[in-house]
């Protein structure tokens, strides 16, 4: 006699997954960009990916699954999107780990 609620994914598990298929959808521009891959392919990437995450949280929203959560994805949304742009530049994180291995 199993517990019937066992297979059933919870509410909470459904909304990490969406919101971490979000985050992975938004840091594929992020690392073009840190592997300076050339700007107009991370232009095409960050749109693309802007996209895939706005139909995302529009389905989170409708499912009811995003609540708080929709807040912060739209903030990342918007950051990837100025990011992918070139209006805002990312800190590279090959300069900052040269100036950690210079001053050990």
């Amino acid at each position: 006699m199993g517990n019937e609620n066992q297979g059933k994914p919870t509410r909470v598990g459904k909304t990490f997954k969406l919101f971490l298929l979000t985050f992975v959808a938004l840091c594929v521009p992020i690392a073009m960009d840190q592997a300076e891959v050339d700007p107009e392919k991370v232009r095409l990437a960050g749109r693309i990916a802007v996209g895939v995450t706005a139909l995302l949280l529009l389905y989170g929203i409708f499912t009811k699954m995003l609540k708080i959560m929709g807040f912060v994805i739209v903030i990342l949304l918007v950051l990837v999107f100025l990011v992918s742009e070139g209006h805002l530049k990312a800190p590279r994180l090959k300069n900052w780990f040269a100036t950690r291995v210079e001053n050990r």
